[in-house]
């Protein structure tokens, strides 16, 4: 696992780890864990709740004075925590500037103090996410960070985690920092673009091989896939016969997934050396070494015709990652449906690029056992969404989750935990009830992921890591959740019903409200 520290490693490679998992240390090790967790959520509702009665306090000085601009403004920091979901919003790309010199007596006051306060409480929260860090709770950590960032935007170490450096008094990827040295710019029409010729673009204009020639003319040409359009983006490379500035607006989605993907299952994809070298500064964002391929097809019929050979069972999906295939692996596929929004299909089948890809090798994944959440994840990041600058992610009144409860709840059919995780890729995929394993492999990752603040997160997260891993002896002999969470199979049943009945009279109370 990638989580687990050296010394489990080698109890681990001497063949011992089944004695240590059931030994009282162990469980001892587990409830200290839960200790701990629960003392740095207590600490942050505390720093919360001083935060915004300063915050409160300000806006009433602000009120007194008439000084609605200043109301306004301090409400953008009156933000809840997470709870039953994972947000995130769009930081500011410009540094922040200092005071303005011409300001009355009132307006220095409560921007001055708006300063001091949110960047006290950032620097509370950055305290607090070392120790999360410290304590293995990655997800939580990377929790905190986020929220460091949408309160103190302009917080080094926070801006470096998410994957920022400075560059000409603004934040940027890495990736963009080398394309504006390179002299382009980012156009959300046409992506990045030699600043030198986005005047001719934007009058219609396109550069082909050299030559410039309408853009009429060159969607001609495009339409064929061999010649299509390539748009390239920090981690990307969308190839689509579609338009150009479908694929851009593709491009930026899954740029946005992306982001939030790594933030969240941070864990997943990093040793813990890597990540407090992270955290103390000594680890620098670097640009990805090559980008995830993705395909775009202009129609249904080319995406069937394209792909029917590699997967005969083509004509039933919307969209696809395929692991193998001459000029077809390693890639996810999708097309343009006029009539429908098929991004639920895009945030699937890109999650499981994403896992999958964590390693160069070839690699069978979960044909033994422990099936279900390879969808299952993958299900509930369906649910990512993207609003005005805002992403989300868990609402608990997603289709699936909806169905979970309701399956649950109404139906009554549930797979217990042990006998769900026994089941192979073959098994789980030839079961007489797919449809509902699938909804309750959906509710299933989305209980671990969210249930009591987040308490088996990092456990999931470091039971895909072995289920992914290229190391064939972890793949195959994944530790169970059971295991990484210090909880019986019984005992996560009975809190994965709890969690879904509690959903349920949430979502009730709200929706009878006036």
């Amino acid at each position: 696992m990638k989580c687990v520290a050296s010394w489990r490693r080698l109890f681990f490679c001497l063949g011992i780890a089944a004695w240590w998992l059931s030994s009282p240390n162990f469980a001892e090790a587990q409830q200290q864990a839960k200790v701990k967790l629960a003392a740095l959520q207590k600490r942050h509702a505390e720093f919360h709740e001083r935060y915004v009665v300063q915050l409160q306090e300000l806006a009433a000085f602000c009120r007194e004075r008439t000084l609605p601009e200043g109301v306004a403004e301090i409400r953008k920091y009156l933000i809840i925590p997470q709870g039953s979901t994972i947000k995130m919003v769009t930081l500011p790309t410009e540094f922040q500037p200092p005071l303005p010199a011409e300001m009355t007596p009132d307006e220095r006051e409560w921007q001055t103090q708006l300063r001091f306060a949110r960047e006290k409480y950032a620097t509370e929260l950055y305290k607090l996410s070392r120790e999360a860090l410290a304590s293995n709770y990655f997800g939580y950590a990377f929790d905190l960070i986020r929220e460091i960032a949408s309160h103190h935007p302009d917080h080094k170490m926070a801006r470096e985690l998410l994957g920022y450096v400075a560059y000409e008094k603004r934040w940027v990827t890495p990736y963009a920092k080398t394309m504006m040295l390179k002299g382009y710019v980012w156009n959300p029409q046409f992506g990045w673009i030699e600043r030198k010729h986005e005047a001719r673009y934007l009058g219609g204009e396109r550069l082909v091989d050299g030559r410039w020639m309408s853009k009429e003319k060159e969607a001609e040409i495009r339409r064929d896939f061999n010649k299509a359009w390539e748009i390239k983006t920090d981690h990307y490379l969308i190839k689509t016969n579609h338009s150009l500035e479908r694929g851009v607006e593709l491009g930026q989605a899954l740029e946005d997934f992306h982001e939030f993907f790594h933030q969240t299952f941070a864990g997943f994809f990093n040793e813990p050396e890597h990540l407090q070298k992270k955290f103390n500064g000594t680890a620098k964002a670097k640009s990805p070494a090559d980008p995830f391929q993705v395909n775009f097809y202009r129609t249904r019929e080319e995406y069937v015709a394209r792909l029917k050979p590699h997967f005969p069972a083509i004509d039933v999906t919307n969209g696809i990652y395929l692991t193998t295939g001459q000029g077809v692996g390693r890639t996810a596929h999708f097309y343009h449906d006029p009539n429908g929004n098929h991004e639920a299909t895009l945030y699937h089948e890109a999650t499981h690029q994403l896992f999958y890809e964590s390693h160069l090798q070839h690699r069978p994944i979960a044909e033994k056992g422990s099936f279900w959440i390879i969808e299952g994840i993958a299900c509930y990041m369906e649910s990512f969404r993207r609003d005005n600058g805002e992403f989300s992610i868990g609402d608990p009144q997603y289709i699936r989750f909806v169905g979970a409860r309701a399956n649950f709840i109404n139906l009554k059919y549930y797979v217990p935990m042990r006998d769900f995780t026994e089941m192979g890729m073959q098994a789980f995929q030839s079961a007489p009830m797919l449809a509902k394993n699938y909804t309750q492999a959906s509710g299933l990752a989305h209980f671990f992921m969210h249930y009591d603040g987040g308490r088996y997160r990092d456990a999931l997260v470091a039971h895909l890591a072995e289920l992914y891993s290229s190391n064939a002896r972890k793949r195959e002999n994944p530790r169970s959740l059971d295991e990484l969470t210090g909880e019986s199979f019984n005992d996560l049943d009975q809190a994965y019903g709890d969690f879904l009945r509690d959903l349920a009279k949430d979502i009730a109370a709200v929706q009878v409200q006036p």
